[in-house]
């Protein structure tokens, strides 16, 4: 899990809690911080991937407004 700022320690179990019931399996997560993404996160599980990130929704909107 990598996101924009250190996250507290409950902001961290409800994330863990809510992986744990989306793939319905024990997730451990390890928190790395990439200020680049600007704000929110990016969850990774194998070939799973979420990307809550401000610079995903960004570049998302950008290539969709080029016609990408």
């Amino acid at each position: 899990m990598i996101s924009a700022s250190p996250l507290s320690g409950d902001q961290t179990k409800s994330l863990q809690g809510a992986l744990e019931r989306r793939l319905g399996r024990a997730v451990r997560l390890h928190p790395q911080v990439d200020k680049s993404l600007v704000g929110g996160a990016i969850v990774r599980y194998g070939d799973f991937v979420v990307d809550g990130s401000l610079r995903g929704r960004i570049e998302r909107l950008g290539a969709a407004m080029s016609g990408a």
